[in-house]
């Protein structure tokens, strides 16, 4: 009797850690109760030159899809609807391809009328569970139309990203903070240092919790598709380094991490496939831990 009242306990166990797992993943409900955003509480460069890359959403409309392939991890896949004869994303579908029937989360773009990216809300639904959570994210403009902070609002959560510029339009800095209530305000920063022409980011400096992560790129000479595509941190992980940021595609990766105690370096190798007709239809890690798949 023991031993049956001890299984059923293990199961009921593993099923609550599998529904808070998935809560976990990917936020939590619509609304941001008490909590209230945050000034970074200085003041960040202003370009001469108003570029606003990452509010255009813009992706390469040949893509239709992304299906990602982990070792020993769940696939996991993103699907793409553009506005007509666009590469404007007017909407982002991700999901796990074997629990498809049950949750799917859709990021939802609404632009102004500037063009730019006036919003994305993010709604997973789960007919399976029977919830639903939903995200939103607000890009904020000053008077010249430039992207100064992208907000994120949900129940418990809340995100700011404050933007610094280089004097020609491109990105320079992201300051950043995730907090539930009760958590002290505490931003992060990554600051991003491009080759001669601002093609592409070759260095890039990550500070943390008190950590220092040094990011050093190194590219190939094709185009890269998702330059421009952007949300939030986190949100799309087929990014390879910051893609978001850059022309052409990481072809390697040197980190070196820095904390009170102790440093390290670590070397990540990409490799990109092309068709005949030179577009990518596929790119890994040289350990085939993630393998991308274009339009499969």
């Amino acid at each position: 009797k023991m031993k049956k009242l001890l299984l059923i306990f293990l199961l009921l166990t593993l099923i609550n850690c599998e529904k808070d797992d998935g809560l976990n993943l990917f936020g939590t409900h619509k609304g941001n109760g008490t909590l209230k955003h945050v000034e970074l509480g200085f003041k960040l460069d202003e370009p001469d030159v108003v570029l606003n890359e990452l509010a255009k959403g813009n992706l390469d409309s040949s893509i239709n899809s992304v299906f990602l392939v982990m070792y020993g991890n769940t696939y996991r896949k993103w699907e793409f609807e553009y506005l007509e004869n666009t590469n404007i994303i007017d909407k982002m579908i991700f999901y796990l391809p074997h629990y498809q029937g049950c949750e799917k989360n859709v990021y939802q773009f609404e632009y102004n009328a500037s063009h730019n990216i006036k919003s994305v809300v993010s709604t997973r639904t789960n007919v399976c569970n029977e919830f639903e959570v939903v995200k939103s994210y607000i890009f904020n403009y000053n008077n010249n139309g430039l992207l100064k902070s992208i907000f994120m609002d949900s129940l418990n959560t809340l995100q700011e990203y404050y933007l610094g510029y280089y004097p020609n339009g491109r990105v320079k800095e992201i300051y950043w903070d995730s907090r539930k209530s009760g958590d002290n305000v505490d931003f992060s920063v990554q600051r991003y240092y491009y080759d001669s022409n601002f093609n592409n980011v070759i260095r890039m400096e990550k500070e943390i919790s008190g950590n220092t992560h040094i990011f050093e790129y190194k590219y190939d000479n094709k185009p890269n598709p998702y330059k421009g595509f952007f949300i939030a941190y986190g949100i799309f992980i087929p990014y390879v380094g910051p893609a978001y940021l850059s022309q052409n595609n990481v072809a390697s990766i040197t980190e070196n991490r820095f904390s009170n105690t102790n440093s390290n370096k670590i070397n990540y190798q990409y490799d990109f496939e092309y068709s005949t007709s030179h577009n990518l239809i596929r790119y890994r890690d040289i350990e085939d831990r993630h393998v991308y798949y274009l339009n499969q």
